[in-house]
């Protein structure tokens, strides 16, 4: 049974950082991973994808997806859709692991980053298995989570 983990947090709280971490524990045991990354930034300004590349055009004129191969790597975009078929559709790599940065409110198991007190409303979260502070995160053991 894939083990699916969402890491949230607010922005600049260590996100990314624990992610990484977890692969690096899952790989240390043996388990594959696959990462699903919700970007919140509703303008598309942060994403780093150039508006001006041949697949992201495609998207525009109107394809439900467009697929890029190069450079070791296949990027998919697709249209918007709920983090549920995100799983059951595009998760092709028969993972051990399903690591989710990001959709605070949907219902997976959860590591919640606290930046400081002031986040303290990310406790009010459902499904919550970790709490890290982010200026503890280097002394995280990551396994424990997996």
């Amino acid at each position: 049974m894939v083990k699916i983990l969402q890491v949230v947090g607010y922005k600049k709280s260590g996100k990314t950082t624990v992610v990484n971490q977890l692969i690096l524990a899952a790989q240390a045991k043996g388990l594959t991973v696959s990462v699903i990354k919700h970007h919140g930034d509703k303008s598309g300004q942060e994403i780093d994808i150039p508006l001006k590349r041949d697949h992201i055009t495609f998207m525009t004129s109107g394809a439900a997806e467009s697929i890029v191969e190069g450079y070791d790597y296949v990027h998919k975009l697709s249209t918007p859709k709920p983090l549920a078929r995100i799983i059951a559709e595009d998760i092709t790599a028969s993972p051990d692991v399903i690591l989710i940065e990001g959709y605070k409110q949907a219902h997976y198991d959860k590591l919640v980053l606290l930046r400081d007190t002031e986040d303290n409303e990310l406790l009010d979260l459902k499904n919550i298995k970790g709490i890290i502070k982010t200026e503890d995160i280097s002394l995280t053991d990551f396994g424990q989570f997996l």
